[in-house]
């Protein structure tokens, strides 16, 4: 890789025709000055994209499209300029968003008149439903409680003559009532002495059952504690029995574990119950350790064998090297191989002792740290033998601990037994001593013949209760008369109240409705005024549909929405905040954004001043039209500029058809007859359009004028390029470009035609409607016109007219190929080719020069320094 000084000084000998550039928009703008002679680089790029397209594969491929090459002849030609577009475009946009303001401030009024009856209407139904409707509700229960007043008063006169009435009756009731209750009281002592002997009676009976009890819970408790002793005596004859058998094997295992150390300390002098549990769990720790003490063993063996592979493969890599390593180049490395081969080898080999260095540590620390390991290794069998005694101890322990419970559980049940006859004796002694069951029986027998000479009137209860039921009935009677006068009484007094509370509640609903009513007045529509609940009452009666329809619970959302009404985007293009914001009222659009709406007494309201709000909107109104009417008549200058150019334009565009079926003329073989021809169809826009542009004699071209403002009205309406300057000059380019408001179109004659008939040109033919030969015409031909208009743009006489493809006629047949080149050559232009060796003849056609060359590349490479490639002529076909 060299850098440009040092590549340019090692050719400094090729002159001033070698020439490095560092960039690639300065080798095209030397190119395009120097060479091609344009005033701009654009004017390379069109050039240079003309052939590409000339030598791409659509003229050659299979699927050939016509499509591309009608595209290239369009934009090849003069354009209006650009400066004139973008000057209409943007009048036009300010136009738009000046017209945009204005209508933003004319919405922004009638938001501010919908706001109004919002407020109004759902106010006025937010009055009807606290206070209106009530006042309604209460007038109406002043008339009712009147007449109900009138009513209770006759009613209460006619209770007091029935309570006059029923006076002397209840006294009568009375007095029958006492004289009756004086009998019972005497029948009442005859009664309890009734009950005092039964009651003696009942409780010689229970003296009897409860003494008859306890002798039967004697018996039966001392027949329980022989049955007790009994089974006592078996359980201790069975528990010497176990104690028998633990003995011998204690003495055996004791004799095992004697030359062991790692057993607690104490061990011997536990409970038979722990020490199992301690051997147990020693047990598994030794046969842990064995595991670990094993694996280590087994460790060290498996890398000992590792080690002994590793010097086998040292000395088998050996024997490889001297193998490959056999020949006179490479013989010089093979100590080297060889020395490499020992140290990987070693060095494999030296980490693996290493590791079974630790391996053999590891196993003297562990028979170091448990001292008893040693004992279980040499002896195999010793650990089986000693879980086995302790297995037997555990079963005969298990079996003397169920005994020794039963044995527990048996005593207390002897000591229960004994306790509860103690208990039962001491209870016979305290209670019973001297106790004769004949004796009692004889006193019972007594107090039945004295209960049964105690004679009463069982009627009495009865004779009393029907007299204190009549009674009753005069005096419910009495009540009843008396509770109905205090409550119409009550009902009188509290209907004069409520009379007093109707009328306060009147007076409330009056002072809070005109209240509301001047809060409200700002909002007051169509010139209402309604400032007293009477006038209120009045108009609600003759617009209840209004009222009814508009529902107060809705306002704030009303309002909000009223202000601002995003879409599903979150976006309102004309939130009223925003409006007053955008006009410089700062203070209106933050009251609008932070409460939107505020409840002032039961009312809803806005927290700005909407009159001096609508007035604000007016006055601005007045102002954006007049600035509009200005911006119009600017627009008015740039349209009539751009439309002079498009006169203009549109006028040499389809002027210089002409001179374009002229060079197709002479492009043409006359001995193939074939003829080719151009138009233009207007696209996109009425004929009478073009046709007023070409008609120099019109002073006024009303559809010309029209098609150019439909398109800035619509290019200054896109929003989506409203704030990207760049997309919208592209977009104005695209619109106003009038090369875009026509299309070309290919007509041939073909060899077999009547005189004078054409026919189109169009994918189909080039894919498989003509021969190769009127393939060739009608796709290169009109394709040259390109680089033809181009290249007229030079100031040299001599540009290059040279098209160069790659691989060129690879798939064409050979008629179609030499088409192709006489065309190219009848047009005026010479071509390189590349091809595959032998594919030459395809080109060699009759009236075009021919050369075929081998390219040789350089055999110097890399040095620096430029090479040219080595160029020698392989077929020469000249002109016949």
């Amino acid at each position: 890789m060299f850098l440009k000084d040092e590549f340019s000084f090692r050719n400094a000998d090729l002159g001033n025709e070698f020439r490095v550039f560092s960039q690639v928009s300065e080798f095209q703008s030397y190119v395009a000055n120097n060479i091609y002679g344009f005033n701009d680089v654009r004017s390379l790029h069109q050039l240079a994209n003309a052939y590409q397209l000339l030598a791409s594969p659509i003229l050659t491929a299979g699927n050939s499209r016509l499509t591309p090459i009608l595209e290239a002849m369009k934009n090849a030609q003069e354009g209006i300029d650009a400066q004139i577009i973008e000057s209409v475009a943007d009048t036009q946009r300010e136009v738009n968003r000046k017209r945009s303001t204005l209508d933003r401030i004319e919405r922004g009024k009638k938001k501010l008149i919908k706001m109004k009856k919002e407020i109004f209407w759902r106010n006025l139904n937010r009055l009807q439903e606290k206070f209106l409707e009530g006042y309604g509700n209460q007038s109406k229960n002043l008339s009712e409680q009147k007449v109900n007043k009138e009513q209770l008063e006759k009613a209460l006169d006619r209770l007091v003559e029935q309570l006059k009435i029923l006076k002397p009756k209840l006294e009568q009731a009375q007095s029958k009532i006492q004289k009756l209750l004086q009998k019972q009281a005497q029948q009442k002592i005859l009664e309890d002495q009734r009950q005092d002997k039964k009651n003696q009676k009942e409780f010689l009976e229970v003296q009897i059952r409860n003494y008859l009890g306890i002798i039967k819970q004697l018996h039966e408790s001392e027949e329980n504690l022989a049955k007790a002793l009994q089974v006592m005596d078996s359980l201790n004859a069975e528990k010497e029995i176990i104690d028998n058998k633990i003995s011998p094997i204690k003495q055996q295992l004791f004799s095992q574990l004697s030359n062991l150390t790692q057993l607690d300390n104490g061990f011997s002098e536990f409970e038979l119950s722990k020490q199992i549990e301690q051997l147990k769990h020693y047990i598994r720790k030794m046969k842990n350790l064995q595991k670990d003490y094993q694996n280590l063993v087994d460790n060290k063996n498996r890398l000992s064998e590792d080690i002994k592979i590793v010097s086998e493969m040292r000395e088998n890599m050996d024997e490889k090297i001297d193998l490959r390593a056999s020949g006179p180049v490479v013989g010089r490395i093979k100590p080297g191989l060889h020395q490499d081969n020992k140290d990987v080898h070693d060095a494999g080999a030296a980490k693996m002792s290493y590791k079974y260095k630790l391996l053999e540590q590891k196993r003297l620390d562990l028979l170091s740290d448990n001292a008893d390991l040693q004992k279980f290794i040499d002896n195999a069998e010793l650990p089986s033998l000693i879980r086995s005694l302790v297995d037997d101890l555990d079963t005969l322990n298990k079996t003397l601990t169920a005994i020794q419970q039963k044995i527990d559980k048996k005593e207390a049940e002897l000591a229960y037994i004994s306790n509860d006859i103690s208990k039962i004796k001491a209870t016979l002694n305290q209670e019973y001593d001297g106790f004769d069951v004949e004796v009692k029986k004889a006193e019972i027998q007594k107090l039945e013949k004295e209960i049964a000479s105690l004679i009463i009137d069982d009627n009495l209860d009865n004779k009393i209760l029907s007299a204190k039921d009549d009674l009753e009935q005069y005096e419910k009677s009495q009540t009843q008369l008396n509770n109905d006068k205090i409550k119409n009484q009550a009902d009188i007094d509290n209907l004069e109240r409520s009379v007093k509370q109707t009328e306060k509640l009147l007076t409330n609903y009056k002072d809070d409705t005109e209240r509301n009513l001047r809060i409200l007045k700002p909002y007051m529509i169509e010139d209402y005024q309604l400032l007293t609940i009477d006038e209120n009452m009045k108009f609600l009666t003759s617009h209840k549909t209004e009222v009814r329809n508009n529902t107060f619970s809705e306002l704030s959302e009303k309002i909000g929405r009223i202000i601002r009404n995003s879409n599903q985007n979150g976006i309102d293009s004309y939130a009223l905040d925003s409006i007053f914001e955008e006009r410089g009222y700062s203070a209106i659009a933050s009251l609008m954004r932070k409460n939107r709406s505020i409840n002032e007494e039961s009312l809803v309201v806005v927290p700005f001043d909407i009159n001096q709000a609508q007035k604000i909107l007016d006055t601005d109104g007045s102002a954006v039209e007049k600035s509009l009417s200005q911006l119009k008549s600017g627009n008015v200058v740039a349209q009539t500029t751009y439309l002079e150019a498009a006169v203009h334009q549109i006028s040499d565009q389809y002027d210089l058809i002409d001179g374009y079926n002229k060079m197709l003329t002479h492009g043409v073989s006359k001995s193939q007859g074939i003829q080719l021809k151009v138009s233009l169809k207007p696209k996109d826009v009425d004929i009478r359009v073009i046709e007023e542009a070409r008609d120099t004699s019109l002073t006024e071209r009303p559809n010309l004028l029209r098609a150019v403002q439909n398109r800035l009205e619509r290019l200054a309406s896109d929003i989506t390029i409203a704030d990207d300057d760049e997309l919208f000059i592209e977009e104005a380019q695209k619109l106003l470009d009038i090369r875009q408001w026509s299309d070309f179109q290919i007509w041939i004659h073909r060899k077999q035609a009547e005189v004078g008939e054409f026919e189109l040109v169009d994918d189909k033919f080039v894919q498989s409607g003509g021969s190769g030969a009127e393939k060739a015409q009608s796709m290169v031909l009109p394709l040259l016109l390109v680089p033809k208009m181009i290249l007229n743009r030079s100031k040299f006489s001599d540009a290059p007219h040279l098209i160069m493809f790659d691989e060129f006629a690879d798939k064409l047949d050979p008629e179609t190929a030499k088409s192709f080149a006489r065309t190219i050559d009848q047009f005026g232009f010479n071509f390189l080719a590349t091809m595959p060796s032998g594919s030459q003849n395809k080109i060699l056609a009759d009236g075009v020069d021919n050369i075929a060359y081998d390219v040789i590349p350089p055999k110097n490479k890399n040095d620096g320094r430029f090479h040219e490639n080595e160029v020698r002529e392989a077929v020469i076909w000249t002109k016949n």
